[in-house]
């Protein structure tokens, strides 16, 4: 039988809390100092994504890192054997190890900024003036305007969208940075997002970084609004790819 792997983190933590993981079968530590794989059976060689499944998995990974440093691996990952497993920790113990020291003490938040406004682009378009500019160089005379022109519009946009959001990100880091051991910008996928940023927090340090987040706010316009998540487990900072080891 596989194992459904949840999480590496180090021996000598302390004992697991009763934990259900996947199919409901009990989660434990397979150890190799100074490492150990939190794990349960698993009857599959894959677990397809399914609500039941992937609620197990972060119920798991939500008592492991509300108590312990981890370095959580991606829905899924299953193992052949124990054998198999107990290889992957010897040959990857100097890497896992850095990243566990990376992480050590700290959860994951995030932070997502975006405008609460109905049109982004008229938005943008009245704070900037080389945009006004460049609406009224197309849109001047009667004539519809050629798609060469719409297109050098909207790359005009694009780039005025990419410094403010630049200009906005900067402003909070500028704040928020010293209660955070790292952020990270993520990739924004709307329109109407400014910000996507992951924070490795320590867990002593989150009213600091919440107090932060909150001056923050108070700082930038109005009509952008502040979106805090977690504590997660601080998937944005592990930087192994068990299927390449």
């Amino acid at each position: 039988m596989g194992l459904y792997v949840y999480a590496v983190g180090r021996t000598g933590d302390g004992e697991l809390p009763p934990l259900q993981g996947v199919f409901d079968n009990p989660a434990y530590r397979l150890e190799l100092e100074p490492l150990c794989a939190i794990v349960s059976e698993c009857p599959s060689d894959t677990v397809r994504a399914e609500r039941r499944h992937i609620a197990a998995a972060q119920r798991v990974l939500a008592a492991l890192n509300a108590k312990f440093d981890l370095l959580p691996m991606a829905f899924g990952t299953v193992t052949r054997s124990e054998g198999d497993l107990r290889r992957f920790l010897d040959d990857n113990r100097e890497t896992l190890t850095s990243q566990l020291q990376r992480v050590s003490g700290s959860i994951e938040m995030s932070l997502r900024l975006s405008l609460e406004v109905p049109d982004p682009i008229a938005y943008l378009v009245e704070r900037t003036p080389a945009l006004q500019a460049a609406r009224e160089r197309t849109f001047r005379s009667r004539r519809t305007p050629s798609y060469d022109d719409k297109i050098r519009l909207g790359q005009l946009f694009d780039e005025a969208l990419r410094k403010y959001r630049e200009a906005r990100t900067a402003q909070v880091l500028a704040v928020i940075g010293a209660s955070c051991a790292e952020v990270i910008a993520l990739p924004v996928r709307q329109e109407k997002e400014i910000a996507n940023l992951a924070a490795l927090v320590s867990r002593s340090g989150l009213e600091q970084f919440e107090a932060a987040v909150e001056a923050s706010a108070a700082q930038i316009d109005e009509d952008i609004a502040f979106n805090i998540g977690g504590p997660w487990p601080p998937h944005n900072f592990v930087q192994f790819d068990p299927s390449e080891a």
